[in-house]
This record gives C-alpha cells, sequence and structure tokens, in this order.
C-alpha cells in the first residue's frame, strides 16, 4: 500500500448501511433518490463482480472479443460518470 493510502477505520471513512457516502442526486425524502442509490450500489457490485474480478483474478481467461470488451468498458465508464457527478458527504 502506498505510503499516502492508509487503512481508515469504519467508524471514520466507509459508509453506513443505507447512508452512502457518494450523493448521486438531492435527498428529497421520495422513492426515486432511494431507487436511485440502491441501484447504482446494485450496479457498482456487480460491475466488479462480473466484470473487474474474474478478469483480474483467473488465468487462462480468453481473450474477449472486441464488442464484449466494448460492452464492458461502457459499463464501467457509466459507473465512473456516476461517481464523477456525485456530491460526497463528509
Amino acid at each position: 500500500m502506498p505510503s499516502s493510502v492508509t487503512a481508515a477505520s469504519p467508524n471514520e471513512t466507509t459508509s453506513k448501511p443505507g447512508q452512502p457516502r457518494l450523493r448521486l442526486r438531492e435527498e428529497d425524502g421520495g422513492d426515486t433518490y432511494r431507487n436511485v442509490h440502491r441501484g447504482a450500489m446494485a450496479f457498482a457490485e456487480g460491475c466488479y463482480a462480473a466484470i473487474r474480478n474474474p478478469n483480474s483474478h483467473e488465468d487462462e481467461l480468453p481473450e474477449l472479443p472486441e464488442q464484449e470488451a466494448l460492452e464492458q468498458l461502457a459499463a464501467f465508464s457509466m459507473l465512473a460518470r456516476w461517481v464523477d457527478n456525485a456530491t460526497v458527504i463528509t
């Protein structure tokens, strides 16, 4: 781990269930706010579990066809856009 990166205690910087630190939209108490955040969390978990992890941890996986690789890249691009546009709550 680089010296500039340190592990934080769970109470310092990690989110708590139901309290994400990134806000994709302003909280208005409505279902849409909750659904957007729930969906984004599920999408992020799915991207990492189904795309990133197998390709990073499995040896000898066949090379992806170009179209499939572009689709996977597009999924992470969408996730990155959401994160870039989010507001960080500290």
